[in-house]
């Protein structure tokens, strides 16, 4: 554990960089030879954009993937004066085209406003690189179909075209393999131009998917744990919180808001400091009826008590054989639950726990 977070006694994540740079190296021997890029959108999913690129950069890595304008522009000032490619993923911001093309950054384009407002303003930079992003399916951002045929594309720089899945990780559907298709289709006019369709789940999905470039996020700091999945990937992230009181409840009490939970017999109970506002969901709350999530301590089981509230959560401890105290913490995510497990338990996705973890849940960094 962190001995500075000990000591503030307050929430933590371990995030461990060696292990980025290892699912990185391992996805990237794994595609060769299409490129591994990485995906760093929402501060790296939430573990801090300037490590974990630059700990990307240090790998070999050199295209990287965000949201938009200002993450781009973040990511640039990040890295400085280098030749790494970074992607604008949702477009080109009106009336934005010369700060993309001053700060170097490669919108990927999907629509004809978009596209017509990025020829009027590149009078004096046809040099600049722009991606173009084809709707397969997914009925999000990207040209339709039936305009790709139609779009003028002379005096170009187009870097790069992809396509985004939307059932990657359901091994029952089809619709993945007739976005291949389609993508595969609509590209055959744009010769020598770098095609992209993989997230984490279709790099494992078959190597059909891999293309030119593949674009890995979750998998790079929390492994990825469907079937398919290459071994030997490592959950980067450990999460820790408090433990702020210790009480006894008599049989019929009952615990937290709603009274959602009554104790059916005599029990020991621990208060932690983690709720809703860190980041923790509020499905994660038990009943007599339903169980909910739990924590670790010592490796033993502690499960959730009634509901999550803002700041505190109670989990029951009466099982408890080591000696336990204010001040100890419990492992939300560690060796004995990784986040998926937690996601699952929860009803939602790795990706929503760990971008919603807050300001107030501490990162440490560690190479190890």
């Amino acid at each position: 554990m962190n001995d500075n977070a000990q000591n503030m006694l307050s929430a933590f994540m371990n995030i461990n960089l060696a292990s980025i740079s290892h699912n990185y190296h391992k996805i990237s021997k794994f595609v060769k030879p299409a490129i591994c890029a990485a995906t760093v959108k929402a501060d790296a999913y939430g573990l801090g954009l300037e490590e974990v690129a630059i700990t990307l950069q240090n790998s070999g890595c050199k295209y990287f993937f965000v949201s938009d304008l200002y993450e781009a522009i973040r990511l640039r000032n990040i890295f400085g004066s280098n030749d790494n490619v970074v992607y604008a993923l949702n477009g080109l911001k009106p009336k934005m085209t010369k700060e993309y093309i001053s700060h170097r950054i490669t919108p990927v384009i999907g629509s004809s406003a978009e596209l017509e407002e990025y020829r009027v303003n590149i009078d004096e930079c046809g040099e600049h690189r722009i991606a173009l992003h084809f709707d397969t399916g997914f009925s999000r951002l990207g040209f339709e179909m039936n305009e790709i045929s139609k779009l003028s594309i002379n005096g170009l720089n187009i870097d790069l075209i992809m396509s985004h899945l939307s059932t990657a990780e359901d091994p029952l559907s089809n619709l993945p393999e007739n976005q291949l298709n389609q993508l595969l289709n609509a590209t055959n006019r744009f010769v020598g131009i770098k095609k992209t369709i993989a997230n984490s789940a279709a790099i494992f999905r078959g190597k059909s998917f891999l293309l030119d470039m593949v674009r890995p996020g979750i998998s790079l700091y929390c492994g990825y744990n469907e079937k398919g999945n290459l071994n030997g990937l490592e959950s980067a992230i450990e999460l820790y919180a408090p433990i702020i009181q210790i009480k006894n409840i008599k049989a019929g009490s009952t615990i937290g808001y709603g009274a959602s939970y009554r104790a059916i017999k005599d029990i020991r109970i621990a208060l932690v400091e983690f709720g809703y506002a860190d980041g923790l969901p509020w499905s994660l709350k038990s009943t007599n009826h339903q169980s909910g999530g739990q924590f670790y301590f010592n490796n033993a089981p502690t499960p959730i008590l009634g509901r999550v509230s803002m700041d505190i959560v109670a989990i029951d401890v009466t099982g408890i054989k080591n000696d336990i105290k204010r001040g100890d913490f419990v492992e939300i995510i560690g060796s004995n639950q990784n986040i998926d497990t937690l996601a699952k338990n929860a009803g939602t996705i790795s990706y929503e726990i760990l971008t919603r973890l807050n300001s107030r849940v501490k990162k440490h960094y560690k190479y190890v």
